[in-house]
């Protein structure tokens, strides 16, 4: 399917019907032809054609028009034509407030500058367009029967115009022409019902004229092969941070990143940035910093409302921008617009949307018209449909009038239920889509939770837990743990009382977040809480009392309390085995993990036995390729080796790697820590430099995909010591020691098994 390739490129979509869309536009947002005339044209006297103004609004221009500097330049460029070579037509593209009206601004005041003519025409409606035309000819003297032309709407009335300006009167030479907000193109059309692209229509180009457009239509062929369609997107985060600093330039920015995570907050949006600055320094605020708006945002408040004190009219022109779209959409019969651009709001905004979750409950006419409008945009997916996007202050806006009626939030989540239930969480193919679906899910819980009823909430929290264990295993640097969406599960879930079985889960969720971050005895306190309550309420023989029992082990153990840990797992082993039996997943997987507590303790052979009764059945129940398979397999390779069979332990961890890397990634962490395992077997053999190149390698991506404070940087970074030492580098091999023992001092403890090997180390290894 074509839909959205670039831009939706379906111009029937464009041509929409005028009348009643003018109409409105007319009685709300301008001044109509006949109170601004006293009346309807009687004689064809200038003074009485329905002229309106076409000056430039240059108040409306910035002191200083930021980023873009290289469309400018090309725009400067323009300038230095001359005569009927000048003649070009360029359409400014892209969503309402996105600078594009401030763009061709910054051009006339060049030309005016240049003591050039500027005509600025506003074509919201076809009255406006005429009025315009009309005032534009009779400072030109044109001749009475050509502005009678333009002011009745006569057929001929766009080409006798350009033919006017072909003869080129005096006052026209290298003007510039903005027909401005050409938001329903047809207006520009010959006969007002079709699209401009025939270039017989009032944009064409000819008379030495540069003519812009300015235009929410980002669909060349609407426009025509004579017109260069030019997009806009928003600012980057660096420029969008130095428009609100210019607006607002009281507010502190201490560390110089506060502005740049608002204005990446708010999309780049140049409106939205300039409102936002405004509200900030006004005395109505109620937020006094960059950080505090922005977090205001993210936790649903109606911050983007408060900026109707400051000023409603800006306010009325941002929300106008797609609202009035939406309106003429419904008159063209696309009549589900409206709640789909809502349903789209529900989610992450300038997230892609996968265009999967959505295809049973949104029409392909509703999404091209969308586009067609610049209020969503696609990104293409190489073999599939396209992603959706929509910016985050159209987000906004129509989630502050969702929290009252949740029949569309309710929907959303039905969505996201839905695609989450087509995935696997333990299945490496369907991750890269779990990727995709989280920012959504955290959305969700960010800013529509409260308000759901309890059925729809108990929902995303189910699917918030497994998009969680999803993001934990597949181990990238910001997903470790994903602390992010266990917070907001937490609070999610807070509504539903301390004891509710979800409530507890989100508590263990956070505890899974804290060990992964390295914060064992705070996650070793949640999870002694948490299992308490799972006791009282689910019992002792449930799944999820028993999972509990595991984490707070691994806590445990990941504080160097092997000897306690052991024990502990083999008690929980035994339950489990009676609960669920002997080759349930989980029991299988607490078997590994009671390999780690056997093998830290010094018995390696042991704890290669364990993991090799746990790969037996794990191969023959969950397959070859499982992650459980294969992290059983990882840790069989590594405890083969510190037992001492280092052939052995070559030969299983190079078939180890090859698998992970294929199935998992090169990338992914059990993929390094394996090749890590591999290097030191390698070490053990007798080949140090191949195994320093080995880990050098696995050291530069562990600092890509990790967090600094994992605790297998520090054990990899150890291991290359070791190697370099044995090489008799100590200088640089005492360097990384000291640099492990450093942060294994402040993250681990002093008193940690890991930190005090390091100790030994240095002290086996002196310079």
């Amino acid at each position: 399917m074509d839909l959205l390739s670039a831009a939706a490129s379906v111009a029937g979509v464009a041509a929409l019907g005028v009348g009643a869309w003018q109409l409105r536009v007319a009685v709300l947002d301008r001044r109509d032809v006949r109170r601004a005339g006293g009346g309807p044209p009687r004689s064809p006297s200038a003074d009485s054609t329905g002229a309106l103004p076409v000056a430039a609004p240059y108040g409306r221009l910035p002191s200083e028009v930021l980023g873009r500097d290289d469309l400018k330049a090309e725009l400067r460029s323009v300038l230095t034509y001359r005569g009927r070579r000048a003649s070009r037509v360029l359409v400014l593209a892209g969503m309402g407030g996105v600078g594009k009206s401030t763009l061709a601004l910054w051009l006339a005041a060049e030309f005016r500058r240049r003591g050039r003519p500027v005509w600025w025409v506003n074509v919201a409606d076809s009255m406006s367009l005429r009025g315009g035309i009309v005032e534009i000819l009779r400072r030109l003297g044109a001749p009475e029967s050509l502005l009678r032309d333009v002011n009745d709407a006569a057929p001929t009335a766009a080409d006798r115009f350009w033919t006017f300006l072909a003869e080129r009167p005096a006052g026209s030479r290298n003007a510039l022409l903005v027909f401005d907000n050409a938001d329903v193109p047809s207006v520009l059309a010959t006969d007002g019902t079709s699209t401009p692209a025939d270039g017989a229509g009032w944009v064409r180009e000819g008379g030495g004229i540069l003519t812009v457009v300015t235009t929410r239509v980002v669909d060349p062929q609407v426009w025509g092969s004579g017109m260069r369609v030019v997009p806009l997107k928003p600012l980057d985060d660096i420029t969008a941070a130095a428009v609100l600093r210019r607006t607002a330039p009281d507010i502190p920015d201490p560390d110089g990143r506060q502005a740049v995570e608002l204005a990446r907050r708010l999309g780049g949006l140049p409106l939205a940035l300039h409102l936002a600055g405004v509200y900030l320094t006004s005395p109505f605020a109620r937020w006094h910093s960059f950080a505090d708006y922005r977090r205001a945002l993210d936790s649903g408040q109606a911050a983007v409302t408060e900026l109707d004190a400051v000023r409603s009219d800006a306010r009325a022109a941002v929300s106008r921008t797609w609202e009035l779209a939406l309106d003429a959409l419904a008159e063209q019969g696309v009549d589900r617009a409206r709640e789909v651009l809502y349903l789209l709001a529900c989610f992450a905004p300038t997230t892609p949307i996968p265009m999967a979750m959505l295809a049973s409950s949104v029409s392909e006419q509703t999404l091209r018209a969308l586009a067609e409008l610049a209020l969503i945009d696609a990104v293409p997916v190489p073999g599939d449909l396209p992603d959706l996007t929509l910016h985050p202050v159209v987000a906004d806006t129509c989630r502050a009038r969702m929290t009252k009626d949740t029949s569309i939030p309710e929907m959303a989540v039905r969505l996201v239920s839905t695609a989450a239930e087509a995935l696997e969480i333990e299945r490496p193919a369907d991750w890269p889509r779990w990727e995709k679906l989280i920012p959504h899910v955290e959305a969700l819980l960010t800013w529509a939770a409260p308000h759901l009823d309890t059925p729809t909430l108990l929902n995303l929290l189910q699917v918030a837990g497994r998009a969680h264990y999803s993001l934990w295993l597949i181990g990238n640097k910001e997903g470790a743990g994903g602390e992010g969406i266990a917070r907001l599960l937490l609070a999610a879930a807070s509504r539903l009382g301390d004891l509710h079985p979800e409530a507890i889960e989100a508590r263990h969720v956070l505890g899974v977040t804290l060990v992964a971050r390295g914060r064992n005895r705070e996650a070793e306190d949640l999870f002694r809480t948490v299992l308490e309550d799972r006791q009282s309420v689910l019992g002792d023989a449930d799944l999820r009392t028993l999972l509990t029992r595991d984490q707070l082990i691994g806590a445990i153990m990941a504080q160097g309390r092997y000897g306690e840990a052991e024990q502990m797992y083999r008690d929980l082993i035994a339950d489990q085995e009676a609960f669920l039996g002997p080759e349930h997943t989980d029991t299988l997987t607490t078997i590994v993990d009671l390999a780690w507590s056997v093998g830290m303790r010094g018995d390696a052979e042991q704890a290669a036995d364990l993991c090799r009764r746990a790969l037996e059945i794990d191969r023959r129940v969950l397959g070859d390729e499982h992650p459980r398979t294969l992290d059983a397999w990882a840790d069989l390779a590594h405890w083969t080796n510190e037992g001492g069979a280092h052939q052995d332990a070559e030969a299983l961890c190079t078939q180890v790697v090859n698998t992970l890397s294929r199935v998992l990634s090169a990338e992914h962490p059990l993929t390094l820590t394996s090749r890590a395992t591999l290097a030191r077997t390698l070490a053990a053999l007798g080949r140090p430099s191949q195994a320093e190149s080995m880990l050098r390698d696995v050291l530069a991506t562990m600092d890509q995909v990790l967090s600094a404070t994992d605790a297998r940087l520090f054990t990899t970074r150890r291991d290359l010591a070791d190697v370099l030492a044995a090489q008799g580098r100590t200088h640089q091999a005492e360097r990384i020691y000291r640099q492990v023992l450093n942060l294994q001092q402040q993250y681990l403890g002093p008193a940690h098994p890991e930190t005090l090997k390091t100790s030994r180390s240095m002290t086996l290894h002196p310079r």
